[in-house]
């Protein structure tokens, strides 16, 4: 595989993916004033996976994530185990349909019928795959200053707004660490950090190997950061009950601006902020899907693929439930996150590192 990506690209597209659909729903909102307890210790567990996943790609150099598991444990297990990725990508992918299909009309396009929403945006996620990883890549490090100047912008208007209270992070652990652990081992970990392991197919092109731990880590502690700063805007502006009972706290958030009645609602800012960043962890999940698909069923063009993948998505986006109540508790929380995202997430990583690292020693002891 050539390698294509520069350091940079990197961690825009990184930053890009990480940033993604957590910022849609903020699910640490759940445990209220405590929020941003969660956001820490998610943090701190989620850039240890992080560097776990980038220690199996040094313990398995010039590898991908569907060809560790073969390369450990062997074609008749690691192959059916690799393949489970791709799958799990796919999911996600639609599950991030799903995602628009609540968002764009409960917003910006209330008029506007879901699947038009949905059917433009898979053609322009058709289109960045047909052009590949390299243009994506590009797109993204265009991209990323032009999001970041629209959030802090939002955010030092906030600021000004005059409706911050600082009283509002206190009591903290009202409720115990109980909650706290629950949420953080359960959404915290997976959201954001787990997922990134979809990275591990791109890891390889980059063009100098020691710039993915940089970019890599350095873009998840950037993206810490700004998760962060939301929690703590979102709880001294809305407080403790009501935070926890918006579907969509950054665009509320973002509605709140008023600058002497002259500055106001920028709720326009935070929709394209979503839209953007889910279209890059759209892409970037399928394409790591497509990819490895292509290397474990030895398919010479994987071109092919791009269009059945696209319908596949869009039918699973649009049925996988009704709505977003139970696209959160249900699909998410109940399902999604305890038997696919754990196991696939952390579970066999954790394995595989296990196993590349005693091998890797036996080894060099020879």
């Amino acid at each position: 595989m050539k390698t294509k990506i520069s350091g940079y690209q990197l961690f825009s597209i990184t930053f890009l993916f990480q940033f993604g659909t957590t910022i849609i729903y903020a699910f640490e909102a759940t445990v209220g004033r405590d929020a941003w307890i969660v956001t820490v210790l998610s943090f701190l567990i989620g850039i240890i996976l992080i560097a776990m996943y980038l220690g199996i790609m040094q313990l398995n150099p010039g590898l991908t994530l569907v060809e560790w598991f073969p390369r450990q444990f062997g074609k008749w297990i690691g192959i059916p185990i690799a393949l489970l990725y791709p799958c799990v990508f796919l999911l996600d992918a639609a599950r991030i349909i799903g995602d628009l299909r609540d968002l764009v009309p409960a917003t910006i396009l209330p008029n506007t019928p879901p699947i038009v929403l949905i059917l433009v945006f898979s053609a322009l996620a058709l289109y960045g795959l047909i052009l590949g990883i390299e243009n994506i890549s590009r797109l993204g490090q265009i991209l990323l200053p032009i999001l970041l100047g629209l959030f802090f912008l939002e955010l030092i208007f906030l600021l000004f707004s005059d409706i911050i209270n600082w009283e509002l992070l206190k009591p903290v652990l009202w409720k115990g660490w109980d909650p706290v652990f629950k949420t953080t081992i359960l959404q915290g970990i997976t959201q954001t950090y787990g997922e990134s392991i979809a990275l591990a197919m791109i890891w390889v092109m980059t063009d100098k190997k020691s710039k993915v731990w940089k970019a890599t880590l350095f873009s998840t502690a950037f993206v810490f950061f700004l998760i962060l700063l939301l929690d703590i805007y979102s709880i001294t502006v809305f407080g403790d009950v009501l935070f926890q009972r918006l579907v969509y706290p950054f665009y509320s958030l973002s509605g709140m601006v008023n600058i002497q009645g002259f500055i106001t609602n920028l709720n326009p800012f935070a929709v394209v902020t979503m839209i953007s960043t889910a279209y890059f962890k759209l892409v970037i999940k399928m394409y790591a899907a497509l990819t490895g698909i292509q290397f474990l069923l030895r398919l010479k063009k994987g071109r092919r693929l791009i269009l059945p993948a696209i319908l596949v998505i869009i039918i699973l986006g649009m049925s996988l439930d009704n709505n977003v109540t139970e696209h959160i508790s249900v699909v998410s929380f109940q399902v999604v996150t305890p038997y696919v995202w754990i196991p696939l997430y952390i579970g066999l990583p954790l394995l595989l590192f296990i196993v590349s690292l005693i091998r890797h020693k036996i080894k060099s002891a020879r």
